[in-house]
């Protein structure tokens, strides 16, 4: 007897055996083929809707969740028939662990749920569908139709604008969830708010989401709002902006929103356009960096939702991103940036660029196009072009600037300008973040740090003529000559102490004289055997100045006077600010800066020597030039020329053009150069994870160190560029650009010349010179004491007189002698040495 006769439920619709497992695979898989099919051909959908969204969104099982809910009731039925034999043949628990080829019916209430019906189940018990068990296919029938009788009934109008948070995703969220990511406030612009207007309203608000309520109609309620959008950009919060009105008003809105730059990341606009497709005035003034989301009801209960964000190489344009029919078909609501962003397929940017070596090497041609040779950005660029799938194209920019600042009339110039005015999508290269530049703009992450500096010419030689003097300073001669005064007179005193107790007669002056003499040989390094005393104290002060003449004063002397012959000293260098306005106010020194730059902004809003130095800078009839490069070679070729700029620029220009003619100052402040973006551009985020990589792995110091090894060989073998000390030398890395400061064993001696004797002559002739006018002194006392002797009585015996002039004579002699002595010394060749 058949299954169906021996159970008496000939009629039922359950399942009346148990098949192969293998078999009954196969035919619900050709159900579930055949079911996917009749739902997309009914629904009409897109390629890419998942057919779990159409089975949750259509509240349709699928094939294998539909037969075992019909088992379940036939087995549940099975337990109330009259036929006890029946009941029985149904009422057994299945062995879980059975063989499948010996499987029984039962055992199909047991098997796991289908993958649709597994992700569908969440959903499933949230909205309530189909959860129940007992409920049959008629009572989810006649449900459906009570709900299109109460759609129906209400006005066209009425009941799609209280769907638009559900077709955004603003769904009822748990108390838990809204204090751990509280929602942004939402901004209601309408005109002619009704019902369905406060319906939404108390939506939003079961929700716990801010709402603002303004009229469309009145010209204060858009100055609220404009308000209201400032302060979430001063304040760096989310704004959300939902707009229901008509084409035009959402078209004039759009515009205004634009020209007053209500423009960032964090600003939403909902945009509900209630009839017909989107305008193309309306496309033409979606700008890329702002979000804009339009609403489309093309049905009933159903809500399209475009965004102009989704596809990273067209502009201008909505792409539809999402749809509402009972609740979102995607989650999020919108694409995140990051996704959208990571490939531009095949995008082209137009790129402004400007000559900024070792940035970028320009070559300009006079069809007003540029050539660009190399540098460490355009490397950079082909990176991050070959990394996200982009091509670019470099364009030569109005003005050949940076620019600095917004001016006072609302304007901001440069190539920062154009990124300002959205003109141009972003600029690389040696771009430094300022306050200034911060209210136009956008920076990524950093591609440089470095510092500022000023360059001068290199230091002169200072006067080979004093060279033989200028060991010693002004200062030290007064205690040079007060030595020699002091030695001469101290050695008579000890000489001279025993007879004043012994009472011996000597001729003191005469002892005097020939002490100073005696010690004034000794530090003139000369030889003398005239001793002013033969006793063991006059020598042992004697060998003591002989010590300190020779040993200390003599050839620390001659050891600084053979260093500054073999290395010339250079004039004092200029490494401080300090130092460079003191060379400004008094030696005529001019700093020019570049023009719509970092530097020239500091000076411009700086204050104590950067605001002294500006006015310094007002004097001048040049105080800015086009480029770094512009005034470098002005410094090269004029020597009172400063130029303050980035030291990492500063330092490659002075390699390019001869180090040895430059000389860097010490860090002045910390500077960090980025890529300019605009103001809310949709792919920052993109940009930041590659340079980040970059920055952090060293590649980008390793392409700056690159562009050194491409300097001709000429500039590679120059000597290093003179640098000042800086006090703040505990940086952890230095960029592979920086130089060192130079040490004294790595300077090549240069030989002596003639030219470096010339202070050795001009000081042995002023010694001459000196000696000569001595002489002549002691001629003529001694021609005026003669005078007074013949005065004298003729008493005086022949012999004394003849005794006076052999005296005389011998005195002659001795002068004479001395000074023969000393001129021979000097002139000896092993004095010189």
């Amino acid at each position: 007897m058949p299954w169906r006769e021996a159970s008496g439920l000939g009629g039922a619709r359950g399942v009346q055996g148990c098949p192969c497992q293998t078999e009954l695979r196969r035919s619900f898989s050709s159900l579930q083929k055949l079911q996917k099919k009749f739902m997309r051909m009914a629904t009409n959908c897109p390629w890419f809707v998942r057919n779990s969204d159409l089975h949750r969104d259509l509240d349709l099982p699928t094939i294998a969740s539909y037969f075992k809910r019909l088992s379940k009731s036939y087995f549940k039925r099975t337990e109330s028939h009259p036929n006890p034999l029946v009941v029985k043949a149904c009422s057994y628990t299945p062995n879980p662990n059975v063989n499948p080829n010996r499987r029984r019916p039962r055992h199909v209430l047991d098997d796991p749920d289908d993958d649709i019906t597994t992700d569908n189940a969440p959903y499933a018990r949230a909205l309530g569908l189909h959860t129940d068990d007992t409920i049959t296919t008629t009572q989810r029938l006649r449900r459906r139709r009570r709900a299109e009788v109460r759609v129906s009934q209400e006005t066209p109008l009425g009941r799609r604008h209280p769907d638009i948070p559900r077709a955004l995703g603003l769904k009822t969220l748990n108390q838990a969830t809204l204090r751990a990511r509280p929602d942004p406030p939402v901004t209601l612009f309408t005109r002619n708010p009704s019902e369905d207007i406060y319906e939404l309203l108390c939506i939003l608000n079961n929700n716990n989401i801010q709402v603002i309520n303004l009229d469309l109609t009145t010209q204060e309620n858009k100055d609220r709002y404009y308000s209201f959008l400032k302060q979430g950009l001063d304040t760096s919060e989310e704004r959300t902006s939902l707009i229901l009105c008509e084409p035009l008003e959402c078209e004039n809105l759009l515009f205004e929103i634009t020209v007053n730059n209500f423009i960032h990341r964090s600003i939403l606009y909902i945009f509900f356009w209630p009839h017909g497709e989107v305008s193309k005035l309306f496309l033409s003034g979606i700008k890329e960096a702002i979000r804009v989301v339009v609403l489309t009801n093309p049905r009933k209960a159903v809500f399209r939702v475009y965004y102009n964000q989704a596809s990273p190489n067209k502009l201008n344009h909505l792409t539809l991103v999402n749809w509402w029919a009972g609740r979102l078909y995607k989650s999020p609501s919108l694409p995140p940036a990051d996704k959208v962003y990571h490939d531009f397929q095949g995008r082209v940017f137009d790129v402004p660029v400007l000559h900024a070596p070792p940035w970028h090497f320009v070559r300009y041609n006079n069809d007003s196009t540029v050539n660009v040779t190399g540098g460490r950005d355009d490397k950079l660029l082909a990176v991050l072009a070959k990394k996200l799938n982009f091509k670019y194209k470099y364009y030569d920019p109005p003005e050949r600037s940076q620019g600095s600042r917004i001016s006072g009339n609302g304007t901001f110039k440069g190539t920062l300008g154009l990124i300002w005015k959205r003109k141009a999508d972003f600029f690389i290269g040696d771009v430094t973040m300022t306050w200034e530049r911060l209210q136009a703009v956008e920076f990524s992450f950093l591609t440089l740090a470095d510092s500022g500096a000023f360059l001068t010419h290199a230091p002169d030689k200072l006067s080979e003529t004093l060279a033989i003097i200028r060991p010693f300073q002004w200062e030290v001669w007064p205690l040079v000559g007060a030595t020699l005064l002091i030695t001469g007179p101290a050695l008579w005193m000890v000489i001279a102490a025993p007879s004043l107790w012994q009472r011996r007669k000597r001729d003191q002056l005469e002892l005097l004289s020939d002490c100073c003499w005696f010690t004034t040989t000794l530090f003139l390094r000369q030889t003398s055997t005239n001793e002013p005393s033969k006793t063991n104290k006059a020598r042992l002060v004697s060998i003591l100045i002989s010590l300190g003449a020779t040993y200390v004063i003599g050839d620390m002397y001659s050891a600084n006077l053979t260093s500054l012959l073999a290395r010339p000293a250079k004039e004092r260098p200029i490494g401080t600010l300090q130092a460079l306005e003191e060379a400004m106010r008094d030696k005529g020194y001019e700093l020019v800066v570049e023009r719509h730059s970092s530097s020239l902004a500091i000076l411009q809003n700086g204050t104590g020597v950067y605001g002294r130095l500006a006015r310094l800078m007002r004097r001048q009839r040049i105080q800015r030039v086009r480029n770094v490069e512009v005034g470098v070679r002005m410094v090269l070729s004029k020597r009172r020329i400063a130029i303050l700029g980035g030291r990492e620029t500063l330092y490659y220009d002075t390699e390019r053009f001869g180090s040895h003619n430059f000389h860097l100052s010490e860090k002045l402040y910390t500077r960090y150069s980025a890529i300019a973006l605009q103001i809310g551009c949709p792919y920052l985020e993109t940009f930041n994870n590659i340079v980040m990589t970059l920055f952090e792995a060293g590649i980008l110091a390793k392409i700056t160190t690159d562009e050194y090894k491409n300097l001709p060989e000429h500039s590679r073998r120059s000597e290093p560029v003179t640098e000042s000390e800086t006090k703040e030398s505990n940086e952890p890395m230095e960029n592979a650009g920086a130089a060192q400061v130079q040490s004294d064993s790595t300077i090549g001696l240069e030989p002596l010349s003639l030219t470096m004797f010339q202070g050795a002559f001009c000081l042995l002739g002023m010694g001459y010179f000196l000696a000569a006018v001595a002489l002549a002194v002691e001629v003529h006392l001694n021609r005026r004491r003669r005078t007074q002797r013949s005065t004298q009585p003729a008493q005086i015996s022949t012999a004394r007189r003849s005794a006076r002039m052999f005296y005389l004579k011998q005195q002659f002699d001795r002068m004479f002698r001395i000074i023969y002595v000393f001129i021979d010394r000097a002139l000896r060749h092993d004095a010189r040495e």
